[in-house]
């Protein structure tokens, strides 16, 4: 009888507490299935630093431990406070010295990226954590509507990749120059500048 009462003890504390320390880097947000239904919930898709990690899946809050898991196959997108992510096709090859990256249904994987930019080119940023340093880092790329192609938009501390830049925007050469010129610090003022003016 002890023993049944010291569990039922146990048990009514950990649901007591739980919320509590469960709750630890869950924000609003919602899923969005392959079905297209919304789900909204506390999501939750990395880690707390220091020593954070970024899950390959984003974990839903449930009862207790019963946390649901979606993948970039389950998904068509997440939100997670003001954060949007899209689950996209990503594969790379190299040709000639130089890799190239594609979204092709079917090949490569499925990941999420967080999506800054939506509109007929999209901005996407992908995060990883540096297995160096330890920090979280993000290499933005360039997706137009219709169009297979990834273009990364910066190399590292050498700035805006424009040679790649200028033959993805041929139909919009305003922004081309400006490029060249030196307007646009960050890659969301690149894709906002096209979505606004030249299209």
């Amino acid at each position: 009888m002890k023993t049944l009462y010291f569990i039922a003890i146990l048990f009514s504390v950990a649901i007591t507490y739980q919320p509590a320390l469960g709750q630890s880097n869950y924000q609003n947000g919602y899923v969005v299935t392959n079905q297209y239904d919304t789900i909204y919930g506390q999501l939750k898709d990395r880690s707390p630093e220091p020593f954070g990690k970024i899950f390959k899946k984003v974990k839903m809050k449930g009862f207790w431990f019963l946390d649901r898991k979606y993948g970039p196959k389950d998904l068509i997108s997440y939100k997670i406070g003001n954060s949007i992510y899209e689950s996209i096709w990503y594969d790379t090859y190299s040709e000639l010295f130089s890799v190239f990256h594609v979204s092709i249904p079917e090949k490569g994987e499925k990941v999420f990226m967080r999506l800054a930019v939506n509109g007929n080119v999209k901005l996407y940023w992908d995060e990883y954590r540096d297995p160096d340093s330890g920090y979280e880092q993000s290499i933005p790329f360039l997706k137009k509507r219709n169009s297979e192609e990834l273009i990364r938009v910066t190399q590292g501390i050498l700035g805006f990749k424009k040679k790649y830049l200028a033959n993805l925007f041929t139909d919009c050469s305003e922004l081309v120059n400006r490029m060249y010129d030196g307007y646009f610090d960050i890659p969301e003022e690149m894709a906002e500048f096209y979505n606004s003016n030249c299209n």
